[in-house]
């Protein structure tokens, strides 16, 4: 599928299945270093077991990852799924703007806490 998103030097229209998806929106997280893609450490993230697209991967279980994530992204809100306005986000095209039932998902926002390094 042909989907427009955003990459190191901009936007890019790049040809995406779940799994090249899932990977794009890891690198995206991680500032584009794939490296930093392996080396991730939340653990909690949806995308987590499917990051580097290597090893058995259930194609239903990636489906239900993109949904959770999409679902955390919107803190736990599913109304505002359908809404999303995140057009160039590489999961956006397959996160099945249609579905409103709950997914059941830990709540990541009681885990969620942005810590300054000084």
């Amino acid at each position: 599928m042909q989907v427009q998103t955003i990459s190191k030097d901009g936007v890019k229209n790049v040809n995406l299945n779940r799994r090249k998806a899932i990977h794009e929106r890891c690198l995206n997280c991680c500032g584009w270093h794939n490296g930093e893609v392996a080396k991730c450490t939340f653990k909690e993230c949806p995308l987590y077991q499917f990051r580097t697209g290597n090893g058995k991967q259930n194609a239903k279980d990636r489906s239900k990852a993109i949904k959770a994530f999409c679902l955390w992204c919107m803190n736990n809100q599913v109304g505002e799924i359908r809404q999303c306005p995140s057009f160039s986000c590489a999961l956006f095209a397959f996160q099945k703007r249609g579905f409103v039932k709950a997914i059941s998902t830990p709540c990541f926002a009681e885990n969620n806490r942005i810590e300054a390094v000084l």
